[in-house]
């Protein structure tokens, strides 16, 4: 029916059209996507060398601020010949160590290159001078009488020469005063410098050309882009031209015969045409099987009775509602038995008669359902104070009826569970429920029980 239906129509196929038009456009996204990541993938080496370039810079003053904080507790020292000054130095020498960390931080991503030897040399100078700071302490610890028991390790271990032993305490401050002042101490010191300013201008160096050079890559990648958009941009231009020349134009001029629900005119591209002809054809159909599909879309088929799909979107309509509302979960005793007993035939027949009374008793502002096998449910609306009551004496007349002598079904009762809402449905009654219908189940069957009573029972010891 379709082949000879589509054989009908001659007209301008958009579809082919589009189809060469999205695959320019899929191929323009790809490369947009692969210039994206190139982007990406330069901007993280960009942040990248950035984040090198200031944790080494940062370790290179670190270096330089931890030998110039060594000589200046080492000049102290010889001038104001306090010990906390030796202290001091030692504290920064074995317990901070900021000139090995600034060291193994370079080695991290410079390893071998000119600013890790030039930090190394000035490290390797700084060990240097390290040596005679030991020596100038260790004179001036002796002359000030410092016990050699409190002296740090390298400075008790450092060993004076019997010359130097044998100067007077006072020659001995002098001496060590003109060592760690003298020319050759301050030319060790301008090394120190020089070689921690070639690490640094190398750094920025390489910081600067590799910046650079990432720049112009993303310059030409930000330029492919702008390419790649304006020929994307001009491919979605022209797909929304043909979608509306050839399709959305004709479509307008059929509004009004969707609108009312009537037949479409046959104009248009060859798919516009198809589609309308294929609408006229349902609209034939759906006149009469409307009324017949939504009945069965909300009720059950054997009892009538609103089903659980229907159900649900009455609960979910509900949970905005302000008013109070019950949910009663309703299930056939022992309901097995019977279809083993008498048979499928008379179990359905036991289905239809509880779904007839329930409809019987419930008002029509109340919404019973069938959401099982043999398993219903209700939702009372607009209720006064005496729920309780109201609802027992539903149940009472329902057992009564359903007990009574009936020469084709056999009796059966209902054992039933409720749960209130003080504002609208909320999906916790339903848990609720079922827990007031597995205490009356516990409890002998045909009745029916609430969850706040339960409720109370349990929490005075009593079992759910």
């Amino acid at each position: 029916m379709l082949k000879s239906l589509k054989s009908r129509f001659r007209g301008v196929k958009v579809q082919k059209l589009h189809a060469v038009l999205m695959v320019l456009g899929c191929l323009l996204t790809l490369l947009l996507f692969v210039s994206s990541i190139t982007i990406q993938s330069k901007y993280r080496k960009i942040e990248y060398s950035m984040n090198d370039y200031t944790e080494c810079n940062k370790a290179i003053y670190e270096l330089r601020d931890a030998c110039d904080f060594l000589t200046n507790q080492v000049w102290l020292y010889t001038v104001n010949l306090e010990p906390e000054f030796m202290a001091n130095y030692f504290r920064e020498y074995n317990d901070l160590r900021r000139r090995q960390n600034a060291l193994e931080i370079l080695e991290m991503t410079h390893k071998g290159d000119v600013p890790d030897i030039n930090l190394q040399l000035a490290m390797t100078e700084s060990e240097f001078l390290a040596k005679r700071e030991c020596y100038t302490m260790k004179l001036i610890s002796v002359a000030i009488g410092f016990p050699e028991a409190y002296m740090p390790e390298p400075v008790r271990n450092y060993q004076l020469s019997e010359e130097d032993m044998n100067l007077s305490d006072e020659d001995k401050i002098v001496y060590a005063r003109s060592v760690i002042f003298d020319s050759a101490y301050l030319a060790s010191k301008d090394r120190i410098l020089s070689y921690a300013n070639n690490a640094l201008s190398s750094l920025i160096n390489s910081y600067i050309i590799e910046k650079s050079t990432n720049d112009a890559s993303i310059r030409t990648a930000f330029f492919r882009q702008v390419v790649y958009i304006s020929l994307l941009f001009l491919f979605c231009v022209i797909l929304y031209i043909l979608l509306v020349v050839l399709v959305l134009v004709p479509l307008n001029k059929n509004l009004m015969a969707i609108q009312k629900g009537t037949k479409m005119q046959l104009n248009g591209a060859f798919e516009v045409q198809y589609i309308a002809s294929a609408y006229n054809a349902l609209c034939d159909k759906n006149a009469v099987t409307a009324s017949v599909l939504k009945h069965k879309a909300e009720h059950d088929p054997l009892t009538g009775l609103i089903n659980r799909n229907a159900f649900d979107q009455i609960k979910t309509a509900l949970m905005g509602e302000q008013e109070p509302i019950s949910y009663l979960i309703i299930d056939i005793d022992l309901f097995k038995k019977i279809n083993d007993n008498y048979g499928h035939p008379i179990g359905d027949e036991v289905l239809k008669k509880v779904s007839r009374l329930l409809s019987e008793q419930f008002r029509q502002t109340d919404y019973v359902a069938r959401i099982g096998g043999d398993e219903f449910a209700v939702i009372m609306t607009k209720f006064g104070d005496n729920a309780d009551e109201i609802i027992k004496r539903k149940i009472g007349n329902l057992n009564l009826a359903l007990q009574a002598k009936d020469e084709n079904l056999p009796p059966v009762t209902l054992s039933v569970g409720v749960s209130y809402s003080e504002k609208g449905y909320i999906p916790v009654l339903v848990e609720k429920a079922d827990r007031a219908l597995y205490s009356v189940k516990r409890n002998g069957r045909c009745n029916c029980a609430f969850y706040e009573e339960i409720k109370k029972k349990f929490n005075l010891g009593g079992k759910i």
